[in-house]
């Protein structure tokens, strides 16, 4: 999950002395595996890439050699409006809007063609509502936030490959309303910032339809604490390059469909995460996370042998503009 810092206005941004900012200077998308509730300004768009690569399956924590070639894919293009709805407010209001591309490709056996299986279009739009606080203690930033969102099932969940519903995993959207809550906070020093983010979403309504009943996600939680540097330049400026260092886990419970619980769903993930920031201006910037896995486990049917594919990597890229 990418863990960010502010645009020029929130202090630990530049972690330097320029004029402070007010505490509504900062924000949240507010949908999993987004931006940090405290990376942009308060008013304005954010439009990001993400690229998610699955390529191995996964017994419990043990990488199976079985299976070799078959892989799943998922690109996400997000564009993410910021409003803060008061000069004097703390509260930001922020919408997400997803646009995704999921693709599954199964080399089969004993020379079958290779299969593949797409799914595109709008995905599940999430809105969020965030209050921020920021102050400062002798020369150090310390800022916290609270939030709490709405994901809504605006993605289509149903698309049909002749007879049968495409898989869940490859559906644009997962036909659920998902309540979101995050906290979030930092604290830097001149050069050197720390910052902690925690995001949890409890899944509601029926999910997508599936054959045996509609196909529901498990309750999640995730969380990552980031560490930067300022490399260039050693004085504070508007325009400066930040290296970061992030470790982050994700869980995630098992799935349902038509409310029996599915064995081989649901597991854990912890992650590193190497990343860039780049401030242009005091109102334009740009970051890049490659999110690592170093440990996962996955559900998996002992009985049957059925399993999960494990991920590769994650990569995550945005730029955005402030108003």
């Amino acid at each position: 999950m990418l863990l960010l810092f502010a645009v020029r206005n929130c202090p630990a941004q530049l972690l330097s002395g320029l004029p402070q900012a007010q505490v509504s200077e900062c924000d949240y998308c507010g949908c999993s595996q987004g931006i940090s509730p405290l990376e942009t300004g308060s008013t304005g768009i954010r439009f990001e890439f993400g690229s998610l690569y699955l390529g191995a399956p996964y017994n419990g924590s043990l990488r199976q050699t079985t299976a070799i070639g078959k892989n799943e894919s998922f690109i996400t293009n997000k564009l993410t409006l910021f409003y803060r709805l008061d000069p004097t407010s703390p509260f930001t209001l922020a919408a997400a809007v997803p646009y995704v591309n999921r693709v599954s490709q199964d080399p089969g056996g004993n020379g079958a063609p290779i299969q593949t299986a797409k799914g595109n279009g709008l995905g599940d739009i999430a809105v969020t509502l965030r209050y921020n606080h920021l102050h400062h203690v002798d020369e150090s930033t310390i800022a916290f936030s609270a939030g709490f969102g709405v994901k809504f099932p605006t993605g289509k969940d149903n698309i049909l490959v002749g007879a049968n519903y495409l898989d869940p995993d490859l559906q644009p959207g997962t036909g659920t309303t998902d309540l979101l809550f995050n906290i979030a906070g930092f604290w830097s020093l001149d050069r050197f910032g720390v910052a902690g983010n925690l995001t949890a979403g409890v899944i509601t309504g029926p999910g997508a339809p599936e054959s045996d009943g509609n196909h529901k996600y498990g309750n999640y939680i995730n969380g990552d604490l980031t560490f930067r540097y300022r490399v260039i330049p050693a004085d504070a400026s508007e325009s400066n390059l930040s290296v970061m260092f992030g470790i982050g886990a994700e869980n995630r419970a098992h799935e349902t469909e038509g409310g029996q619980m599915i064995i081989p769903s649901g597991g854990s993930i912890i992650y590193v995460a190497p990343g860039l920031k780049y401030i242009v201006s005091t109102q334009i910037s740009a970051d890049a996370t490659f999110q690592i896995p170093v440990y996962q486990y996955l559900g998996w049917n002992p009985d049957t042998g059925d399993n999960q594919l494990g991920q590769n990597y994650r990569f995550v890229a945005g730029i955005q503009y402030r108003l």
